[in-house]
């Protein structure tokens, strides 16, 4: 997305689809998220993962680095989705696209963002 897009859902029906949808999505993004963390605490607790001279060390490491990656895409691609506002944390609201932070936000936030940075005197960052 190149411009700035506002996504506004009348239907009642598809809005519960919407949110529903989200609330699906941010509790799999979250299920996903424990999964990682949990692996990530037991290979620290393995016996290798702090000795250097264990035969896993560099095994250990290896693997806590792939799933430290995981865990930052699955948080970049989450956090720049339209699944919640990055303000106000909500789920069910109609989303604005800021094509130059490359996040969506609910109307709401977006305009009181907007009017702050052009208070600010930054009116570039919210179009």
């Amino acid at each position: 997305l190149k411009k700035k897009r506002t996504i506004r859902i009348q239907n009642p029906q598809l809005r519960r689809i919407r949110n529903e949808l989200r609330a699906l999505l941010s509790q799999a993004e979250s299920v996903k998220m424990n999964e990682i963390l949990d692996k990530k605490w037991e290979l620290k607790q393995s016996e290798g993962f702090w000795n250097k001279n264990h035969p896993n060390y560099k095994s250990l490491r290896k693997e806590s680095q792939e799933l430290t990656s995981l865990e930052s895409k699955l948080s970049y691609a989450f956090d720049t989705s339209i699944i919640f506002c990055p303000v106000c944390m909500s789920i069910d609201k109609d989303m604005t696209y800021n094509p130059v932070l490359k996040k969506w936000y609910c109307i709401e936030c977006y305009e009181a963002s907007r009017k702050f940075q052009i208070e600010q005197g930054r009116p570039d960052l919210y179009p």
